[in-house]
């Protein structure tokens, strides 16, 4: 459909510019008007190129405005934090061996400890580590890595969270 209109609207300015060069300068004024139109046609379709690819770039950097380095390191502990906590609470008995559990424990533990980690992201999974190693129950447990998904979630920046009655 856009396709369709740009062309249309490309050859009416093409058109009105054949009209008014056959007008004013016959038919040699014909193909000046025709090439003056698809010139002035090609000039607004660039420019609007142009501003268009502007407002994109300046989106792009407001939803890369924050630290790449620190979001990385971020989703990095969620996802160590949550494949700890499926080791802990595995879905059936003996689903997960202790060696297993073992290496799941240390990568959580030494992903959150990272120094380019974001400081409510750390303290959300010191957290939520505290909570899996010392609590037997896995709702518990679930409440705390969703408070560390929440975490990960605001050190984003743009990103528009959800909250019961209102919208930020």
């Amino acid at each position: 459909m856009l396709y369709a209109v740009c062309g249309l609207s490309g050859m009416c300015v093409m058109l009105l510019g054949a009209s008014t060069g056959f007008l004013l300068g016959g038919w040699c004024g014909l193909g000046a008007g025709l090439v003056l139109g698809l010139g002035a046609f090609l000039l607004v379709v660039k420019a609007t190129v142009l501003l268009c690819s502007l407002r994109t770039r300046q989106t792009l950097r407001t939803l890369t405005a924050g630290d790449p380095q620190g979001e990385v390191a971020a989703h990095m502990v969620l996802h160590a934090v949550s494949l700890y906590q499926a080791a802990v609470f595995p879905f059936r008995a003996g689903g997960v061996s202790a060696e297993e559990q073992a290496i799941r424990r240390l990568i959580a533990y030494r992903s959150a400890a990272r120094e380019s980690l974001p400081q409510p992201v750390r303290v959300a999974a010191a957290g939520a580590l505290e909570v899996i190693e010392q609590s037997q129950d896995a709702k518990l447990a679930q409440a705390a890595v969703w408070t560390v998904n929440e975490a990960v979630r605001d050190c984003r920046p743009g990103f528009i969270s959800l909250h019961d009655d209102q919208t930020t």
